[in-house]
């Protein structure tokens, strides 16, 4: 005899998709699409909230996730997308500007390069790349990431920079600064680099990669300084890494990877 499954649970589950997917909802905005009751939903924002999976705006009413729920999925593998939808798009993007680029998700409060096309790009000036750990602030795929993260995983990022003592992560303890900076990311949908302490001899370009109401991670483009402007590698750059990311994000969102 099959055992009876747990109706609350799946109730819950599809309040915290429902949730996910628009990252902050009321209670209204739930049950419509959940198709339960207020009642019913409101007990489980209570129970999530109880919890520590989510939080709820004093001003707003609406409840947002909570760091918590990324916890979840900690023994879940999903980099699978990296290998079936990413690292072949950007093999075709690196085919077209022929300068490498880098697939790259975040590790604590680093950024970790799981893929790249430094090794068949024609003009690729480094190697061994795949394995190396970024700093968050002073990257592209960072600063990418942490501009379209959640607020609640944005902020408990910036909390934990902030508390280190690696030099690249101290403009964390200008909380002003980076949000400015942040904000700029947003407004214009990528993030800049030309040069710079770590990589005088490079620029970048990156933008996020999302998936179901999450930042998966972050693809760029990077080129050599002294031959490519900031502003060149911009509009060489950007419009075709858009376009890969858009591919990435259509190809997930088929259920592919």
């Amino acid at each position: 005899m099959q055992p009876k499954p747990i109706r609350a649970l799946s109730r819950g589950l599809a309040v915290l998709a429902a949730l996910n997917r628009h990252g902050s909802a009321t209670v209204v905005t739930l049950a419509r699409e959940t198709g339960l009751s207020r009642a019913t939903t409101y007990r489980v924002m209570q129970t999530l909230l109880e919890d520590g999976y989510v939080a709820r705006g004093t001003s707003d009413d609406r409840f947002r996730l909570r760091l918590a729920v990324r916890a979840l999925s900690e023994g879940f593998e999903d980099e699978q997308w990296i290998a079936a939808v990413a690292t072949p798009a950007l093999v075709r993007l690196t085919g077209q500007i022929f300068w490498p680029c880098d697939v790259s998700t975040p590790d604590g409060i680093r950024m970790v390069i799981r893929d790249t096309t430094h090794r068949i790009a024609p003009l690729s000036i480094d190697r061994g790349m795949v394995g190396r750990r970024l700093p968050m602030l002073a990257t592209t795929v960072g600063q990418a990431y942490l501009a379209f993260a959640p607020v609640e995983e944005r902020a408990a990022l910036l909390r934990l920079l902030a508390a280190s003592d690696d030099p690249a992560d101290a403009p964390a303890r200008n909380p002003e600064g980076i949000a400015r900076l942040l904000g700029v990311v947003r407004r214009r949908g990528y993030a800049v680099r030309q040069g710079g302490p770590i990589w005088p001899h490079t620029g970048s370009i990156g933008v996020p990669i999302r998936h179901g109401g999450r930042v998966l991670g972050s693809i760029n483009v990077i080129w050599m300084a002294r031959v490519v402007s900031e502003a060149e590698g911009v509009r060489r750059c950007l419009g075709p890494l858009r376009e890969t990311a858009a591919e990435i994000e259509a190809r997930l969102a088929a259920g592919e990877g």
